[in-house]
């Protein structure tokens, strides 16, 4: 199990003095001010740049004195549109997607510990649910013609290439805590039954209305596989809380063998 921890000192951290949500909003209201191809000048021009000159990606673009950003609206798989960032001289362009700039300035550190049974329970219901609605992820995928922009790096997804459909928004961890909290659960109240490749909630009701819930809340992007990996869930953790005990509250020991 890997317990997500973020940085008390990072790059972001030291140089603006912000934490990852003050800086994420930051970043986010620039993008946001900016009609898609505008040139920014000023304060937010000067922003992003610092940004970038922190990375090993986009520094050396950012450092090149006639360099231009812009936002412009760039286009991913199911033929929707992100406005993004961009670094331009010449004919060069490097988008700078947010994500991967946050995630660049604010490292998830990870600590590798013993996963409690709880812990590797709520793992299990996590791969059951993900199981569950592999069905939408493949109708997404199936949807998209390419090429396309991979909306994690920036880069061009052309045909033969290995892809990821990701989350985009909310990771898919996010929304399946999302589901249990709403229903009023811990992940220990999960009863899972199935085959070990196979499994399923023993709630037939409830495992109906987890793939409803994953359906209408849930927005999806291709991406390279490699550069989806690589971000993971975006810092993004489960509350300790959710996970819920398996201790016996009334003397009696529990059996954990469902």
């Amino acid at each position: 199990m890997e317990i997500c921890e973020e940085r008390k000192m990072s790059l972001g951290g030291d140089t603006f003095n912000l934490n990852k949500t003050q800086f994420t909003e930051k970043l986010g209201r620039v993008i946001k001010n900016f009609r898609a191809n505008s040139k920014l000048i000023g304060e937010p021009r000067e922003f992003v740049l610092r940004c970038c000159k922190l990375t090993e990606k986009w520094g050396k673009l950012a450092n090149d004195p006639e360099v231009i950003v812009y936002l412009r609206n760039i286009d991913t798989a199911g033929g929707r549109k992100v406005k993004m960032l961009v670094l331009e001289r010449g004919g060069t362009q490097q988008p700078v997607p947010k994500a991967q700039l946050v995630s660049a300035l604010y490292p998830v550190k990870k600590i590798a510990t013993t996963a409690t049974p709880e812990e590797k329970h709520m793992n299990a219901v996590k791969s059951a649910m993900r199981f569950a609605v592999s069905y939408q992820l493949k109708a997404y995928r199936d949807s998209c013609q390419l090429p396309v922009i991979c909306s994690v790096s920036g880069r061009k997804i052309l045909p033969g290439q290995r892809t990821d459909v990701d989350h985009s928004g909310e990771p898919f961890a996010q929304i399946a805590d999302s589901f249990i909290e709403s229903r009023g659960l811990k992940y220990t109240d999960i009863i899972l039954i199935g085959p070990p490749t196979g499994k399923r909630f023993k709630d037939t009701k409830l495992w109906e209305e987890w793939t409803y819930y994953h359906l209408e809340r849930a927005k999806f992007s291709l991406t390279l596989a490699s550069a989806n990996r690589s971000k993971g869930a975006g810092g993004y953790c489960t509350n300790v809380d959710l996970i819920g005990s398996f201790a016996a509250t009334d003397g009696e020991t529990l059996s954990l063998d469902f």
